[in-house]
């Protein structure tokens, strides 16, 4: 059951970047960017310096000694995609999540580089089970579903365990 359900959503995952080929999102991606500031620089949140690993950038906030702003950017060989994170602090869990996914066209390679990208971003309600997709700058649907988190949820849960950990570890210092 589980194989079935990965691979409806790798077909599904697909299916929406063909959709978002060769157009960016980098209008839409600056207003999301600085509404996460906002909710950072609005709660006072504390910056705290951390890599869990060294080739993925991470950003995170405290409040009261737990992670509430967690922001992580993967570079593969050709794009990139990156997680603005906000945690509901009363449950430890996912309040809100911004995927952005930049991936080249792998037919697209001539002369060395990539001729065409797919952008697309996807903001995830785990609470209310609901996914916003995005594509150039506009919302172009919305799901009710939560199953793109589901393959991020396990590796973000345990970062932000890492995180806590090494956080509380440097204030009892």
């Amino acid at each position: 059951m589980n194989n079935f359900i990965r691979l409806l959503f790798s077909s599904f995952l697909s299916f929406l970047f063909i959709g978002c080929e060769n157009s960016n999102n980098n209008i839409l991606d600056s207003d999301l960017e600085k509404e996460f500031r906002t909710a950072i620089a609005n709660t006072n949140a504390e910056e705290f310096k951390y890599l869990d690993d060294g080739l993925v950038p991470q950003e995170n906030f405290f409040i009261n000694s737990k992670l509430k702003f967690l922001k992580i950017r993967f570079n593969p060989e050709a794009g990139f995609s990156e997680r603005r994170v906000y945690f509901d602090l009363k449950t430890d869990s996912i309040e809100k999540i911004v995927l952005r996914k930049v991936q080249a066209d792998w037919d697209s390679f001539k002369d060395g580089d990539y001729h065409k990208f797919n952008d697309s971003i996807f903001v995830v309600y785990p609470k209310m089970k609901k996914t916003d997709v995005y594509f150039d700058n506009k919302k172009v649907k919305s799901l009710n579903s939560k199953a793109i988190l589901l393959k991020e949820e396990k590796f973000i849960y345990r970062l932000k365990k890492f995180t806590e950990s090494q956080y509380n570890k440097k204030a009892s210092n």
